[in-house]
């Protein structure tokens, strides 16, 4: 499938026009996926490379929605004798999202494993935030040009980058969003949420199914705009100074496909 272009088609939940209460029940479906799934074994492992190379072992968490993968993965690590200390961040930050987050891993962690957050908008192509840079399936959602300004903007700062998907393949464009909706709709009655989001989320999922299509149509979007390894090289061989950085291209062997793009800073 990587031979195919990719496609660049809309996501409902980035839209403008969508209320964000429902981003918000969305993100939270995701983050739910993510500990169904155990995510974080494929998904750490990228990391744990680039941290065991050299890159700081302060991250900053971008496009972060309602706490991402990262903070499973900060436990993992945490397991195999790597510690971190996470920043989360969005364009759109869900500031009670990660308070929650920040508060399950202090319980779960010792202090030498920091969760915090910046309260403010940050923007992933011009972040300021310094720490090894990390972004969770949320890579796609950049067209060539912003995913461009991102990467280029951890060369010009000269900040580590781990960028982590899924694979572009026809088998997860044709299975995976089926057991995703399925996953919205067996999970939704035991997902965490504040009573008047909780009756909400039921409403949304079995009276009017809009969270099930809403993660129907995503995924499948999803899915056909990740990027390829080839395509990745193309746009790290596109930057300014590229390089000054070590970059690696790669896939993690396991059910989520992840493919991986690491950057580090050459001395």
């Amino acid at each position: 499938m990587e031979s195919l272009p990719r496609l660049d088609f809309f996501e409902l939940h980035d839209l403008d026009g969508t209320p964000p209460v429902l981003r918000t029940l969305h993100t939270e479906s995701i983050l739910t996926i993510y500990r169904l799934t155990d995510a974080a074994r494929e998904y750490a492992r990228p990391l744990e490379l680039a941290l065991r190379s050299g890159a700081d072992h302060r991250i900053v968490d971008l496009c972060s929605g309602s706490g991402g993968p990262v903070p499973l993965i900060q436990r993992r690590l945490h397991a195999s004798g790597v510690h971190t200390q996470v920043t989360l961040t969005d364009l759109v930050p869900n500031v009670h999202a990660f308070d929650r987050v920040a508060a399950s891993n202090r319980r779960r962690l010792p202090s030498c494993c920091s969760v915090d957050h910046v309260p403010s908008p940050v923007d992933a192509t011009d972040c300021r935030v310094e720490g090894t840079r990390t972004i969770y399936g949320a890579f796609h959602h950049f067209p060539p040009a912003l995913a461009t300004r991102m990467l280029q903007n951890a060369v010009d700062t000269r900040q580590p980058l781990v960028v982590v998907d899924t694979k572009r393949s026809w088998l997860y464009v044709l299975v995976f969003p089926f057991f995703l909706t399925l996953a919205v709709l067996l999970a939704a009655p035991f997902q965490r949420n504040p009573l008047p989001r909780y009756l909400l989320r039921l409403a949304l999922t079995y009276l009017v199914p809009v969270l099930p299509f809403m993660m129907f149509w995503d995924s499948v979007v999803s899915f056909l705009r990740m990027y390829g390894r080839a395509e990745l090289q193309q746009l790290v061989d596109g930057l300014t100074d590229t390089d000054t950085f070590t970059w690696t291209i790669g896939v993690e062997r396991g059910f989520t496909g992840a493919q991986y793009l690491i950057g580090i800073p050459r001395p």
